[in-house]
């Protein structure tokens, strides 16, 4: 059974990976030079995110990283690495476990042999599995960033209360959760680090975060 250790920052995040890979690896708790796979799944910014690829090198010097890089490309995190080749992204977010499919992606540093143990890892835990360009957000949470934030300029304006704004798009497009009980559900943290990464990249007022998400995005830091 191969070997699987996991690291991160959400606790939510680790729990139900963990759980998803449990039945066919080895999940380990400590780290080190025999781990297969690695997941790194920090969510709160670049700067965790790079400490925790500076941790998995002084560890381990081999195995495949998947990391979830939503927030900060592939390309970005491979610049602190000592070992860029190995580094694989994924659409990695809580409440992934319920979607049928997921998204992975590598740099131009990223082996053809990394990115398809990747591949074969998710397909082996029934996702369908597609390769997208090492961008912010990839594909689906990059829509689903945009409409959160839309949705929570309509709460702020008032135009309707959170209740039916989540009910009118989970009967208008069959979406699992409305937009604002989806980012409690992924969290406020991740849909705002998304949103500021997609910004950097491509500089468009679009990806302006609105001010009511920019609240509750500093609430979750109160103690």
């Amino acid at each position: 059974m191969e070997k699987v250790f996991l690291i991160g920052d959400n606790e939510s995040l680790l729990t139900e990976i963990s759980g998803m890979l449990k039945s066919g690896y080895e999940i380990m708790d400590q780290l080190d030079d025999t781990a297969e796979i690695i997941f790194e799944l920090s969510g709160s910014g670049k700067d965790f995110k790079s400490k925790f690829i500076n941790f998995i090198d002084e560890k381990n010097s081999k195995a495949t990283v998947i990391s979830s890089s939503l927030c900060m490309s592939v390309l970005e995190q491979s610049v602190n690495s000592k070992y860029p080749e190995r580094i694989t992204g994924a659409a990695l977010y809580p409440t992934v476990s319920l979607a049928k499919g997921i998204e992975i992606t590598g740099s131009r540093y990223t082996s053809r042999e990394h990115l398809s143990l990747s591949r074969d890892l998710f397909e082996k835990a029934g996702k369908e599995v597609t390769e997208v360009k090492d961008r912010p957000g990839m594909i689906g949470m990059r829509i689903i960033s945009l409409i959160i934030n839309e949705a929570y300029l309509v709460l702020q304006e008032g135009t309707s209360v959170r209740e039916d704004i989540d009910t009118a798009m989970k009967l208008g497009t069959n979406y699992p959760f409305g937009p604002i009980e989806w980012s409690e559900k992924i969290g406020v943290d991740i849909i705002y680090n998304i949103l500021t990464a997609m910004s950097e990249e491509f500089g468009e007022d679009r990806y302006r975060i609105t001010p009511l998400l920019r609240e509750k995005y500093l609430e979750t830091f109160r103690v």
